[in-house]
């Protein structure tokens, strides 16, 4: 029987049991990052802009509390972390069935949210263990794999159990599958050390500032209050932002090495991811905000597919253009894909829009990867993983927003069909060499 050893002289684990147990919980996490964006509105407890906070704050917690996953496995390794994870993720995705009020629905995302970063980030520091590069390879495929076939599942379920009237089987039944996960990941994986330093620093109030910045800066955002209180949300989180940005300049460890945002090359990397991920998650919103049916939602739930195809259609790119441009062209076909949908059909939209996101998804994991020295791959990884998770609660929340206001898919969209356009344009200004 072939075994996968994470570590020499550590436990070993085969890998027709560790990959099941790694990107299981991956395939949970894609199908809740579309489930609830593209079923929102047919929630009965969920009204006015809770609806944006209850989607949101999965994304917020996941933003803040990622790479402090990461040090919680250092210290205590992956596979535990990983139990430790799902529980929560189990019992926080369980908890709207027996509760009634927007309110606590919201409070138990932004749990299931700190459930999945510590999810990912175990997830990440086992499939970066493996001792082989054949193997870390398959493995990152099969986290892409499943995380896309699980995003472009969740519209199709969510709807599929709205129209039967049985809607709290969306948080039973994924609650059920975690639970068992979790149970055997304690029994199987617990054994795992990578051999990471235990004393590994972990900065609870940094944390805690990236939480609450963060937090209200994409309150601000959203329709929940009136503006004067909306703008207070927003000044309030951006200062605790530039407290927490400051506190990590000045750290030896940081959480997220914001002082890698300096270097051009890296800049225009993160600069993309996060907005290419507000696009996906935002469109997935916006698309399903008028769906009133299985059919209607399949040009949603194909998205996931273009985006997994982006990535093959980037060996094609980088050969032909410079980093940089591949970056401009991806981000302009989700402009044209945004356009589409205003003027067109969500079937050639879905398509743009997903084509957009995966070469920038692919390309930002290339070119961010590999241009940075080795010893500073890890912080470029948490920057990559914090940029996603970024960009993730602000699509929601910026597209949600824009469409309370004006009520109107096609003017949304045409917006951030403009936004999209100068973020394109403005990569041009980046001065760093990108590499592979």
């Amino acid at each position: 029987m072939s075994e996968t050893v994470l570590a020499p002289a550590r436990p070993t684990v085969p890998k027709k049991i560790l990959f099941p147990l790694l990107f299981i919980p991956v395939f949970l996490g894609g199908v809740d990052s579309t489930l609830f964006n593209s079923n929102a509105y047919d929630l009965p407890v969920l009204t006015d802009s809770w609806r944006l906070w209850f989607v949101d704050g999965y994304s917020i917690a996941l933003a803040a509390s990622v790479v402090l996953g990461s040090r919680l496995g250092a210290r205590i390794g992956p596979g535990v972390t990983l139990a430790i994870g799902l529980l929560v993720f189990a019992t926080a995705g369980a908890s709207p069935a027996l509760l009634d009020s927007p309110e606590t629905w919201t409070a138990a995302r932004f749990a299931q949210g700190f459930g999945y970063a510590l999810i990912i980030s175990s997830v990440a520091s086992a499939v970066g263990g493996l001792p082989h590069s054949a193997e870390r390879a398959l493995g990152y495929s099969l986290w892409i794999l499943s995380f896309s076939i699980g995003a472009g599942s969740g519209p199709l379920v969510g709807r599929a159990f709205v129209d039967a009237g049985a809607y709290a089987l969306l948080f039973w039944l994924p609650a059920a599958v975690a639970l068992l996960c979790g149970s055997f990941a304690w029994l199987l994986l617990r054994g795992i050390d990578l051999g990471q330093a235990s004393s590994t620093k972990i900065d609870v109030v940094s944390s805690v500032l990236a939480f609450l910045g963060f937090g209200l800066f994409v309150g601000g955002l959203q329709s929940h209050g009136g503006m004067p209180v909306r703008f207070l949300a927003t000044a309030a989180g951006c200062a605790i932002l530039a407290v927490f940005c400051l506190r990590q300049r000045r750290s030896r460890d940081p959480l997220v090495d914001v002082r890698m945002l300096s270097f051009s090359r890296v800049g225009v990397c993160a600069f993309a991811f996060t907005f290419a991920s507000g696009c996906y998650t935002g469109s997935i919103f916006l698309f399903s905000v008028e769906a009133d049916s299985l059919a209607s939602l399949l040009p949603v739930s194909v998205l996931a597919l273009w985006v997994s195809l982006g990535g093959f259609v980037l060996n094609k790119l980088h050969t032909r253009f410079s980093p940089v441009r591949v970056f401009q062209i991806s981000l302009a076909a989700c402009a044209l894909g945004l356009a589409a949908a205003a003027f067109s059909g969500l079937w050639l939209a879905g398509f743009l829009i997903g084509l957009g996101v995966g070469i920038a998804f692919a390309a930002g994991d290339v070119y961010l990867l590999g241009s940075v020295a080795s010893k500073d791959v890890a912080r470029a990884a948490a920057l990559q993983e914090t940029s996603l998770a970024v960009g993730a609660a602000l699509g929601v929340a910026g597209f949600g927003g824009l469409f309370d206001g004006t009520n109107s898919v096609a003017v949304t969209a045409v917006i951030t069909a403009a936004v999209m356009a100068v973020v394109a344009w403005t990569c041009r200004y980046n001065r760093g060499v990108l590499t592979a």
